[in-house]
Order: structure tokens, then sequence, then C-alpha cells
């Protein structure tokens, strides 16, 4: 199985301490984007499917699937935290210190992937990695001054976000789908590690797409022989508004 970029061109960003994506694409005809995401983040917490809709009606060209994230972060009224070690514990959240909406810029700039310098960017999906989540409605009190906040309510953050290791860009007009493995230098792990592990990645998710859908087969209840059946129509009733309709079809 052949990814892109090849091992010379990634050896050489790694060195350099760029972050870099590793990906390859497959053909995705028979597949939806909601198929895809059964079988690639089924099941898993921390998943994401986005669907681009154009102009509240029309079927934008382009669906985005993240999974298996490395950092979860949130925000509860003035407060953030971040876990740096999403993929081996979902709950290991610390506390960070300074506003959310500061905390949250800083995980974007650190997130950033750039082209090297005087390269052409590779033409790729938009949202080909990143950090996905929303902002949800009070998260509005870290940028103007309102009144107190309501009490009660679901207790869930008031913002979160995920920074996917896999993200599958469903490509509704080309028909393919393309898998990406982002890949930032990490201290003691070598080019040709970090490489294998992003194509250990790719390979995994482009088995389970090559996979059959396993669909969850519902219960069969016991059949009742005591039913007792009502309605709110009597059989004069009934007959009635049958002749009624049959009249209103043959008056046109």
């Amino acid at each position: 199985m052949t990814f892109t970029p090849d091992f010379s061109e990634f050896e050489k960003n790694y060195g350099e301490g760029r972050a870099q994506l590793v990906w390859r694409s497959l053909v995705s005809d028979l597949e939806t984007p909601v198929s895809a995401f059964l079988k690639l983040a089924g099941g898993r917490r921390n998943a994401i499917l986005l669907e681009s809709v154009e102009g509240g009606e029309q079927l934008g060209r382009y669906s985005i699937i993240g999974f298996k994230p490395d950092i979860l972060w949130r925000s509860f009224g003035g407060r953030s935290q971040i876990n740096r070690n999403a993929a081996s514990d979902a709950s290991a959240f610390v506390d960070e210190e300074g506003a959310p909406l500061v905390n949250l810029k800083r995980l974007f700039a650190e997130s950033e992937i750039k082209p090297p310098p005087g390269a052409s960017p590779p033409s790729l999906p938009p949202m080909a990695a990143g950090v996905f989540g929303y902002l949800g409605y009070d998260m509005v009190r870290q940028m103007e001054h309102l009144g107190p906040r309501p009490t009660g309510g679901l207790d869930a953050p008031d913002a979160i976000f995920m920074r996917p290791t896999l993200v599958a860009v469903f490509d509704n007009v080309g028909q393919e789908i393309s898998l990406f493995a982002p890949v930032r230098p990490e201290p003691g792990v070598s080019a040709r590690a970090a490489y294998a592990r992003a194509g250990e990645r790719l390979a995994d998710a482009a088995e389970n797409l090559a996979a059959p859908l396993a669909l969850p087969v519902a219960e069969r209840l016991p059949a009742s022989q005591n039913i007792d059946i009502t309605s709110d129509t009597d059989e004069t009733g009934f007959r009635s508004m049958v002749a009624r309709a049959k009249d209103y079809i043959t008056a046109g």
C-alpha cells in the first residue's frame, strides 16, 4: 500500500520539525458519508461527521469524518480544560490558566499544518486536518458583557473541540474518499517510526472501508396472542368516510 508523500520527502520535512500530512485516496462510488462514518467511527466516542450544505438546500461537495483525537479541549464558563492524552484516556483533562478563547486560539495555532517555504501546496480537499468542534451560545460571554448565566440546564460544555489523528474527506463529486493522517514530530520518535504509524492508521481505515457494514439486528419480541384492538371510529363511521372519499374521487 502506497501513501503520499513518499518517505524521502516525509523524512526531510520531519527532520525540519514540520507537521505534515500522510494520505491516500480510495474510490467510493458504493459508499455514502453515513456508511463510511459507521465503518470508520461507528461506536467510537469523540467522532464527527460534518456535511457541507450550500444555500441551505443543496448538498455541498465534501463530507468530513474525524476520529481518534490526540487532543480534546473544552470550556465551562470562564475556564477551560485540555486533554493531551485523549488517545489513551478520554477523561484526562487538566485545567488551563488564562481566558478560554486565548487558550483555544493557542491550540489552533499549535495545530496548524503549513507547506514548506517555497513549496506549492498539494491539491487537497479543504479541512484535510485541523481542530473540529463547536462554540455554544454561552461562549458569547467570553466576548461580550452579559448578565448572569441562567441556572440549571444540561451542564454541557460551552465549547468542545477535538484534534483527530485520522480524517476522511468524502468527495461527493469525485466519488472518492481521501484518508489523512496528520503527523507532528515527537521527541524520541524517528521519521521512519512516525511514517509507519501513519501508514498503519491509513491501512486500518482502508481495511474498515472495504469490509461490509455490520448493522445491529433488531431484537425480535414474542408476539402476544391476546391483543386488544381499539379504534376511534366505529364500522358505520368508517364506511361513511370511505363512501365520501369515493364521491370526491369521482367528482374529480
